[in-house]
């Protein structure tokens, strides 16, 4: 398995990991209440745009060490997206909602193609637009989601569809203290493995370099 292969984006690692296992059920369910709903609304509604660093984590079962990648990111509603990985290698894609670019550092960067040709990266650019705004509409369409606590706001996201859990036994996202980005995302899968994406120098609502997209 390659270092490119390892630094994926979290979301293709979970379209195209190999599991068995159904999806765990929280030992302690517990519901969005209307009111804490209220707030990711208005987490949702009030997120124009969020960029930033990140530091990617992917820990195999199979190996006692973590394979690393850092990058930086940026989302812009409505449907623009520029994932890149920056360490250890240069790779990545961008999205203006209709056209989508890759590059990579041998290749360099191709020519752009409709989005809408990629099914599988189109699926990955809605639930990465879908977690970083915390568009909860979008989000359960595919989970089910429970709170794990509230200070931080961590929330847990259950697969509903058997063909996902058995690829990814459950997902935590973690909110920063002031409730205004995502801080951090985990991924379980049901072999053992884990991914682990932090976010840092994470800006919100400033204007993004039309560039990017």
């Amino acid at each position: 398995m390659t270092v490119h292969r390892l630094a994926l984006p979290c979301f293709l690692l979970l379209l195209l990991s190999l599991g068995l296992a159904p999806t765990a059920v929280a030992d302690e369910f517990k519901e969005l209440t209307p009111a804490l709903r209220e707030r990711l609304a208005v987490i949702h509604q009030g997120t124009r745009s969020v960029q930033g660093d990140f530091e990617q984590e992917k820990r195999l079962s199979m190996f006692d060490r973590a394979f690393v990648s850092k990058g930086v990111f940026a989302v812009e509603q409505p449907g623009k997206i520029h994932w890149a990985y920056q360490e250890p290698s240069a790779f990545g894609f961008a999205s203006d909602g209709e056209q989508v670019r890759r590059w990579n550092e041998h290749s360099g960067m191709s020519a752009p193609s409709p989005l809408a040709r990629d099914p599988i990266l189109s699926v990955i650019v809605d639930q990465m637009l879908a977690w970083s705004t915390m568009d909860t509409e979008k989000l359960e369409a595919s989970f089910t989601l429970a709170v794990l606590e509230t200070a931080p706001l961590t929330l847990e996201l259950l697969p509903k569809a058997r063909q996902l859990a058995a690829v990814l036994q459950r997902v935590q996202v973690s909110f920063d203290r002031d409730e205004t980005h995502l801080q951090g995302i985990v991924l379980f899968e049901p072999d053992g493995d884990t991914t682990r994406i932090r976010f840092f120098n994470v800006r919100v609502n400033e204007d993004v370099s039309p560039g990017l997209f």
